[in-house]
């Protein structure tokens, strides 16, 4: 879905390049330490968007946050006694604090989702939610695939080049995908298509095996030995 919330991914980056323009490595590890500028870079984006719920400055933006907080700790039920609450707690007068909780709502619920599929115009398309630039993510699946890269390498060279052959990826590059020179697009450059997993017969015939049982049990053997050392 990466067509969603590009507007809130590109304030994510904006954060993520203001942070390595001020980061000092004596200070504290990158990650938590870009995370705050990722935050309200996001934050001061939401603040002043002209869909929704827009507010003019910090301070506004921070009151309705703290409003919203204790509104939806008082139950969220947009009644008379919540609003006198939460007005109460705040020192606003009811209408004012009433209007700020509308707002809040409002940003809260706002959605603008077109539906992909041309012949449905009465529904849109489910959202789910997007953490593919959480820094705790990142982190983490980059170590997963430097375990992997680094399992790999570890193989013995028949097994490296069978296991490619048998998962559909490129032993040298990891690639997934190859460049078709026979088959050329619109614009003269080659298609890029899947690499297609072989079966182990064809593996045991590339590799002078009798039979598949032996490409499939070495292929077996790696992936073993790759799940070991991860």
């Amino acid at each position: 879905m990466e067509e969603h919330f590009a507007d809130i991914k590109q304030s994510l980056v904006a954060g993520l390049c203001k942070a390595l323009i001020n980061y000092d490595i004596s200070i504290a590890p990158f990650l938590p330490y870009a995370q705050r500028y990722m935050e309200r870079e996001v934050h001061n984006y939401i603040r002043t968007m002209r869909t929704g719920y827009s507010v003019q400055s910090e301070f506004e933006y921070a009151r309705l946050r703290k409003v919203m907080d204790i509104f939806n700790h008082s139950g969220g039920e947009f009644t008379e006694e919540t609003i006198s609450q939460v007005a109460t707690q705040i020192g606003e007068s009811y209408e004012k604090t009433k209007s700020i909780i509308e707002g809040g709502i409002l940003t809260e619920n706002y959605t603008d989702v077109q539906s992909n599929d041309e012949d449905d115009t009465g529904t849109t398309d489910f959202l789910l939610p997007d953490s593919s630039l959480n820094p705790e993510n990142i982190y983490f699946k980059q170590e997963l695939y430097d375990k992997l890269y680094e399992a790999y390498d570890s193989l013995e060279y028949t097994e490296k080049i069978m296991l490619a052959q048998h998962l559909g990826f490129c032993p040298e590059c990891f690639s997934t995908r190859y460049a078709d020179k026979n088959d050329l697009g619109e614009n003269g450059k080659p298609k890029e298509k899947p690499i297609k997993p072989l079966p182990y017969t064809d593996i045991a015939t590339d590799h002078g095996f009798s039979d598949a049982d032996t490409a499939k049990r070495v292929c077996e053997t790696a992936i073993t030995k790759i799940k070991f050392l991860v």
